[in-house]
């Protein structure tokens, strides 16, 4: 959730490895107050595995950061949260225009179910996991906002020690609260589309496919969240979220300082 100027982002071609799947990331072009922060994919196997992801959306004027944890109790049952940080530096600063600096946060923690579809015993697996939650935060930007959204997430996995690949549909529900227009008149009100946004809640489906290459216990990640809406949004929202990060699994770097 920040504020975003029209932005493309091509990949060059001849990019190799996962990187190499990732042809074009699109943005939206206007302003938007809602922006979908990476889906939380801990593929969690058996008990007590347990990892942490850092990501990052940095190529372009809006800039986001996102750290992401999950950790399995039980067999079958998964416990994942997560924080987000979003941050917009005009270059422009014009506030009559609604042309401010803007900055988003969330926080969010959700438990679920996995379930080991397939294990050819020499590393190579399908899980399926479904996955509910609900985090909150606050939009600070040409208007001020809090909101909370709720999630639901199935989703397949396939993992191997070198490569994971995911495929999830998230269904998010966000309410916006504690509407703060920062002295903006009615008509800009109006003519962002801003008009009884709090009165309900907005729905957007999210389809999202996250890709992992490394060894074991690290692995380089990346994920696209494809985001829409479930419903008429008169207001601008991002259409799609790109980020690079790290994926580090907790128990099998124990696993390998162990072995030494």
């Amino acid at each position: 959730m920040k504020k975003l100027t029209t932005a493309r982002l091509p990949l060059k071609a001849g990019v190799y490895g996962i990187l190499g799947l990732w042809l074009t990331v699109l943005s939206s072009c206007s302003r938007y107050y809602y922006q979908a922060n990476p889906v939380n994919a801990p593929m969690l196997s058996k008990q007590h595995d347990a990892n942490v992801t850092a990501s990052v959306d940095d190529w372009s004027e809006s800039r986001a950061f996102n750290l992401q944890a999950a950790y399995s109790p039980v067999n079958y049952v998964g416990i994942i949260g997560g924080w987000s940080n979003f941050n917009y530096r005009t270059t422009s600063h014009e506030p009559e225009m609604g042309d401010v600096n803007a900055h988003a946060r969330l926080l969010e923690i959700g438990a679920g179910g996995y379930y080991p579809v397939f294990n050819n015993g020499r590393g190579l697996e399908l899980i399926a996991d479904t996955y509910v939650g609900y985090g909150g935060g606050a939009l600070n930007s040409d208007v001020n906002m809090d909101f909370s959204r709720t999630f639901i997430q199935p989703g397949f996995n396939l993992s191997t020690p070198y490569f994971d690949a995911g495929v999830h549909a998230r269904f998010s529900g966000i309410k916006y609260r504690n509407f703060d227009s920062n002295g903006r008149d009615e008509e800009y009100i109006r003519r962002q589309g801003l008009e009884g946004i709090t009165d309900t809640r907005h729905y957007f489906f999210e389809p999202t496919l996250t890709l992992r290459g490394g060894y074991k216990f690290v692995k380089l990640q990346a994920q696209l969240v494809g985001v829409v809406p479930l419903g008429q949004v008169d207001w601008h929202y991002n259409e799609s979220q790109f980020t690079l990060g790290l994926y580090f699994s907790i128990d099998d770097l124990m696993d390998f300082v162990r072995s030494r």
